[in-house]
């Protein structure tokens, strides 16, 4: 296993930024195709971009999945181009529910968007330009789960690239992030453990679906409290018919699955993730992985990044902050070694 500080990447890696920084694998594949598709889970239609690049042998093939919300194709398009100068094929859709996809995250579970997952392998299977033996997964943060979840379900997925996901319960992601703002705004310990009291109240509802006016009557003498503007839980309090679709939130442990994940993966952190515990995700990644027998892992945990291996300390522009240095360079890099080379 490779644990590494950005400082310390092994030659793989380098191996993979020096190409890309020489043009030598742009130059390989300066073009790329599009295609609008469409695909299927079970009633549920699916609509994406397919873009490929442009050679005559079999490609491999990424699916980008999404993050929690709502989500478009759009936000994976430029790592799905860059992919293609790679020589990597990939598949980037509208989350069910959002742009011109059917169905809704609002009201799916954790094994519907999983499946959903699932269902794009088995439609890059059907394309003659895609080598079925090399299809795999991207995503960052809530991803993480999904992605878990569909490659314990699935041996049709070659490969993973995470990054801030996964390893990590949805509860401690979800308790950590509550926390993590509260004391970044300086609140007494007293409010931070009065608005734990409440959140442990909304995760057994999730958790059991019991005591839900107890929740709301509570939620409602809550909205003038210091802590409530980190904890809004009235705002994304499930109905009692759509709770069950909720619950894994509270309730899903994604060990047992990622015992059963053998195929390549590579893990990205920040290590000032704000959003999810990093410390406790790598630590569960590794005992997970080291009981599937999975010799084919690298974790990355790159110094002073935040969520998405964003730098958001300090930063004052506008937009977003910019990426960790060398977060592209290990991606590609691993990628070139793991998946392209790999025929």
């Amino acid at each position: 296993m490779k644990i590494a500080k950005r400082s310390s990447l092994t030659g793989s890696y380098v191996l993979g930024a020096m190409l890309l920084l020489c043009g030598r694998i742009s130059a390989q594949v300066p073009q790329f195709t599009e295609t609008a598709v469409v695909f299927r889970n079970d009633t549920v239609q699916l609509s994406g971009t397919f873009i490929a690049p442009r050679q005559s042998e079999r490609s491999p093939a990424v699916i980008f999945l999404h993050g929690s919300g709502p989500a478009t194709r759009a936000g994976a398009r430029p790592y799905a181009e860059e992919f293609a100068k790679l020589g990597i094929a990939s598949l980037i859709f509208d989350k069910r529910g959002t742009g011109s996809s059917g169905g809704s995250w609002l009201t799916s579970s954790l094994s519907d968007l999983s499946n959903d997952a699932i269902a794009a392998v088995r439609f890059l299977k059907t394309l003659d330009s895609v080598d079925s033996t090399r299809i795999g997964v991207w995503g960052v943060s809530q991803a993480g789960w999904v992605a878990t979840l569909a490659a314990s379900r699935s041996t049709d997925i070659a490969f993973m690239v995470l990054i801030s996901g996964g390893g990590a319960t949805p509860h401690e992601s979800e308790l950590y992030a509550y926390r993590s703002a509260m004391e970044n705004a300086k609140l007494p310990k007293s409010e931070i453990d009065d608005a734990e009291r409440v959140i442990n109240m909304y995760f057994g509802y999730l958790a059991t679906g019991k005591d839900r006016p107890a929740l709301v009557a509570e939620l409602g003498k809550d909205t003038g409290k210091p802590w409530y503007q980190y904890a809004t839980l009235d705002r994304i309090l499930p109905s009692e018919a759509n709770r069950t679709n909720w619950s894994w939130v509270a309730t899903w442990d994604p060990a047992p699955s990622i015992e059963k994940i053998t195929c390549p993966v590579l893990l990205m952190f920040g290590d000032r993730d704000m959003d999810i515990p990093t410390e406790i995700a790598v630590r569960k990644w590794r005992e997970g992985l080291k009981k599937a027998g999975n010799s084919d892992k690298a974790i990355v945990v790159f110094p002073g990044a935040g969520h998405g291996i964003r730098m958001r300390e300090g930063f004052t522009g506008t937009g977003r902050p910019p990426f960790a240095d060398g977060y592209a360079e290990v991606m590609l890099g691993w990628l070139w070694q793991h998946v392209v080379k790999k025929k």
